[in-house]
């Protein structure tokens, strides 16, 4: 038998899982400014980033709104064994077409995530998503945009990356059997399965890669027929006792004295008295 408190706990993991997804991925965003091919690519980066993190702490707002916590208490409260981002944003792009097709992938496959709220009983929560998808709209413009642009050699780098990376967010979706025993979905508060949600990704997946890039459909088709990962901590949705390495949890967290001092709360520096002219 399910609880409230039970259904409240899967909520806010299942949410954990998104919102600590955009955090890493718009960190990611953050560290490839510089690596951009043009401005126009370097401004794209910077409010992608801006986006993907605003969409972070919304979605940590309204946690912490839910159950009466500090403010930032989930952006600066939690270890990093409580962090809930997908795992394949754990190994940096190793160069452009890893980075593009890692993209499209992890922020598609967020959003169909977040997608299976919409309908849902949760009408606040239907709220955010939908400005969510707004936003995101346009960096999966800008991504699609990128392959198209992608030389003969970045695509073969593609190529290399995809059954890696492709495997381990269909992962992240989970297996068609827990997809179909969620209590979030029984209670309604998802109005679609997970597994349908993996099925719109790999639609997505299908047009973008095999159709407009013209990728050969049988090493997309070899992936999705791989098993599913069984040694998973469903709650984090990654590889039971796995963690994001140090030095990316130190990028998203520095703990520096400059940046610790820089967390304290508007209320609380908003009283400084800075003598400028001294």
């Amino acid at each position: 038998m399910i609880t409230k408190d039970d259904l409240q706990h899967y909520l806010v993991a299942e949410l954990l899982c998104a919102a600590d997804t955009n955090w890493v991925l718009g960190h990611w965003f953050l560290k490839v400014i510089m690596n951009g091919r043009s401005l126009t690519d370097c401004t794209a980066f910077a409010g992608m980033a801006q986006d993907t993190l605003g969409h972070t702490r919304a979605l940590f707002q309204i946690l912490e709104d839910w159950h009466d916590m500090p403010d930032q208490q989930l952006e600066f409260g939690r270890g990093i064994e409580k962090i809930h981002s997908m795992q394949v944003l754990d190994n940096p792009p190793s160069n452009w077409g890893d980075f593009v097709v890692t993209s499209l992938l992890v922020g598609d496959a967020t959003w169909r995530f977040l997608c299976t709220f919409k309908g849902g009983s949760n009408k606040s929560l239907e709220g955010m998503v939908e400005h969510i998808g707004s936003e995101s709209y346009f960096h999966r413009m800008n991504i699609t945009g990128w392959l198209k642009e992608l030389t003969n050699e970045e695509r073969q780098d593609l190529e290399l990356a995809l059954p890696a990376r492709l495997s381990m967010i269909l992962a992240w979706f989970g297996s068609q059997e827990y997809s179909t025993s969620d209590p979030l979905l029984a209670a309604g508060v998802r109005s679609a399965s997970l597994w349908e949600a993996r099925h719109s990704f790999v639609e997505e997946v299908n047009n973008k890669l095999v159709t407009m890039l013209g990728i050969n459909e049988s090493l997309i088709s070899n992936i999705l027929t791989a098993p599913v990962r069984t040694n998973c901590d469903n709650s984090r949705r990654r590889t039971e006792g796995s963690n994001m390495p140090a030095e990316l949890w130190e990028f998203l967290v520095p703990t520096c004295p400059e940046a610790v001092a820089a967390r304290r709360s508007i209320d609380v520096s908003i009283t400084d008295n800075i003598d400028l002219f001294v």
